[in-house]
């Protein structure tokens, strides 16, 4: 009895998990990486237990719209010019204001401290200081204050 119990537990599990996986799969348009895929069931069930920010079905729709996005640059206009700078992957684009963009980023620290060291220097931006989690970057005449939240 106990062994039959486990053994459809373990199904009804594995079921679940390979449904989710189909799931994500389809929204992304391709198969994920089993390290994707983990990044994203895991963003997902941690949200369930956050209603107010809009539990698990805003986390779905995000990831969904991350695992879609195309690997891009932000730009934005001052005094006339355009500057571009590299997003991370898995970024999507949440809100702009004159001379403020808002971009969510499904990344490790580890992938966002890549981003800061190799990414933005290579595109051109130079790393001016650091004070808590904002970064502040110069590129030409151009200062980009960079926030991280986890």
């Amino acid at each position: 009895m106990r062994t039959k119990f486990t053994l459809g537990l373990l199904i009804f599990a594995g079921a679940i998990l390979l449904s989710s996986y189909l799931y994500l799969s389809a929204c992304a348009g391709r198969a994920l990486k089993a390290q994707e895929f983990a990044r994203f069931s895991n963003t997902i069930l941690k949200s369930s237990v956050h209603p107010r920010e809009g539990g698990a079905s805003r986390a779905l729709s995000l990831s969904k719209e991350a695992l879609s996005a195309i690997p891009s640059n932000g730009s934005i206009e001052l005094d006339g010019r355009r500057y571009t700078f590299p997003l991370p992957k898995y970024a999507i684009h949440l809100e702009k204001s004159f001379g403020r963009l808002r971009f969510l980023a499904f990344v490790s620290p580890d992938e966002m401290q890549k981003y800061f060291d190799l990414d933005l220097p290579q595109a051109g931006w130079v790393k001016v200081d650091q004070m808590g989690a904002g970064h502040f970057m110069l590129n030409q005449n151009a200062h980009m204050i960079v926030v991280e939240h986890f």
